[in-house]
């Protein structure tokens, strides 16, 4: 009987840390496309930490943050985001453009399949 305990409790978590790597390389993967169409330079390379959520950006806070990203001369202007939320999952990333590295972090639909706002 205590295998089968064991049993079910490694499968629980290994499905979770399934779905939590699904997730991470998906909003990576998100933010990879964004940047590529976003960025005026090709020659760049990027680290991700690990997704998170939060429910504490205001509307305000996007709006300053996509019009702080108009100011940015890294990035294309008129960058198209998804629609705002009441919550968003976020990604910390550090942006390495030759000797210089950008800390950004990129706010994401919670189906992680457009960005929202970065700063």
């Amino acid at each position: 009987m205590k295998t089968n305990t064991r049993r079910a409790a490694l499968i629980c978590v290994t499905l979770t840390m399934l779905c939590g790597c699904g997730k991470q390389h998906k909003a990576e993967n998100t933010v990879k496309d964004f940047l590529e169409n976003n960025m005026r330079t090709d020659d760049y390379s990027v680290i991700f930490t690990k997704l998170d959520s939060t429910s504490h950006v205001t509307d305000s806070a996007i709006h300053r943050m996509r019009t702080n990203a108009e100011k940015n001369n890294i990035f294309n202007k008129g960058i198209k985001y998804g629609n705002t939320n009441e919550q968003y999952q976020y990604l910390k990333t550090k942006i390495c453009i030759g000797k210089d590295t950008l800390n950004q972090t990129f706010y994401l639909q919670p189906d992680l399949t457009e960005v929202v706002a970065f700063k």
